[in-house]
Parts: structure tokens; C-alpha cells; sequence
């Protein structure tokens, strides 16, 4: 695909961020029809990650790939931590405050796993 700062450059942003906007708009779909279980285990499907996987295998080579996959891997803290802070306060505290309080937790330990594997790619 083309890169680059031209009008192509953008295009593929706009593809990309289109193709982005369909995923979440058929998770939000699967939600209002209370497939809740289906919807919940397809927001963990690497759908956007083998996307940019792929661009950053190809643009960028195996080496950045690997680096990129062993953030991802250490990145399951973070959101194990996120997805336990929000099942624990739901229904305990309002909505926005129990997102709020697990978003909170995932930007700490991510940002920490971000400063160590910087460090060390």
C-alpha cells in the first residue's frame, strides 16, 4: 500500500481508519442484539493487530514485527488488569466511574511496560 505524505499517503490512512469503523460498528451491532457473549469475545480477536502486523511486517520488516508482537504480549497485563478493575466495581459504582477506574489502572501498568520495553527494544 502506499505511504508517504502525498494524497495516496492519505487515502490508505482513510482506508485504514474506514476499516477500523466497520469493526466497531459491527461489535456495537452484535451488542444492541444482546449477543453479549460473542460480542466479548471478539473485542479480544486480533482483527486490527493483524492488520497492522501485516503493514509493519511489510513496510517495516521482521524485526520491528517482533518487537511490535512482544509489546502486544506483555500489553495482556495491563488489559487483564483493566477487564478485573471493571468486572469488580460494575454494578458497585456508577458505569463511567468503574471504565474510568479501569482505564486508570491499564494507563499505569501500560505506561511502566512501555518505559521498561522501550528500554530495552
Amino acid at each position: 500500500m502506499a505511504t508517504g505524505a502525498g494524497p495516496a499517503g492519505y487515502i490508505d490512512i482513510a482506508i485504514k481508519a474506514a476499516i477500523g469503523g466497520v469493526l466497531i460498528a459491527a461489535l456495537l451491532t452484535l451488542g444492541r442484539l444482546r449477543q453479549y457473549v460473542i460480542t466479548g469475545l471478539l473485542v479480544s480477536v486480533p482483527f486490527i493487530s493483524l492488520y497492522t502486523w501485516w503493514w509493519i511486517g511489510q513496510e517495516h520488516g521482521p524485526a520491528s514485527l517482533r518487537i511490535s508482537v512482544r509489546a502486544a504480549m506483555w500489553s495482556a497485563i495491563p488489559w487483564v488488569a483493566y477487564l478485573g478493575v471493571v468486572y469488580l466495581l460494575a454494578g458497585r459504582v456508577n458505569l463511567w466511574v468503574a471504565l474510568a477506574a479501569g482505564w486508570f489502572v491499564w494507563f499505569i501498568l501500560a505506561f511502566f511496560f512501555a518505559v521498561v520495553l522501550q528500554a530495552r527494544a
